[in-house]
């Protein structure tokens, strides 16, 4: 049974009132929410907050959740609405520094270990927009339109955050040498 059919269920039985099931929901996307926010925020901290803070609104506003629509994908729009948020109300925001210290090496999405830092680095220096559209697509391997769904945009727009950003990626990464560049 695919993921998305047993979260309409799980969804369905919470909805009914066995809200037991909240925990199995929360672990399930725990660590993608968390992962998502601290690369937002690049605090742990921060991540630490704004993820409680996604599923806090997950419970309250589970009623209005469709079911037509991937759980997943529901989720993270959520999440990058705190994250926003995140922004608007607090200070200081880390700077680039900060941020590219407390980034993790260990993402299992890129296989070669020794460009890991160097992508990392070239991603916190991308545009926010175009840096949570690239991870969303990669580090997530959601669709262009679910990417448009999560943060709000047309498809075109998020299309061209997405080319916007990757072309970016390869200049950064080009900066660093020749075998960045894709055969």
């Amino acid at each position: 049974m695919p993921d998305h059919l047993k979260d309409r269920e799980l969804i369905r039985k919470i909805k009914q009132g066995e809200k037991e099931l909240l925990d199995v929901l929360a672990q399930k996307y725990y660590q993608d929410i968390y992962r998502f926010c601290w690369y937002r925020t690049g605090s742990e901290d921060a991540a630490w907050d704004c993820t409680q803070e996604t599923f806090l609104k997950m419970v309250r506003f589970l009623d209005s959740y469709v079911e037509q629509n991937k759980f997943k994908a529901w989720l993270l729009s959520i999440a990058v609405n705190v994250c926003k948020d995140y922004f608007r109300t607090s200070s200081p925001i880390p700077t680039e520094e900060e941020y590219l210290e407390t980034i993790p090496v260990e993402e299992k999405r890129f296989a070669q270990a020794e460009i890991r830092d160097d992508i990392q680095k070239a991603l916190a220096r991308l545009p926010a927009p175009q840096k949570e559209t690239v991870i969303l697509r990669f580090y997530y391997d959601m669709k262009i339109r679910e990417i448009a769904a999560i943060t709000g945009v047309g498809l075109p727009t998020a299309k061209s955050r997405l080319r916007q950003g990757m072309e970016k990626l390869k200049l950064l990464l080009g900066e660093k040498g020749e075998h960045y560049h894709e055969p």
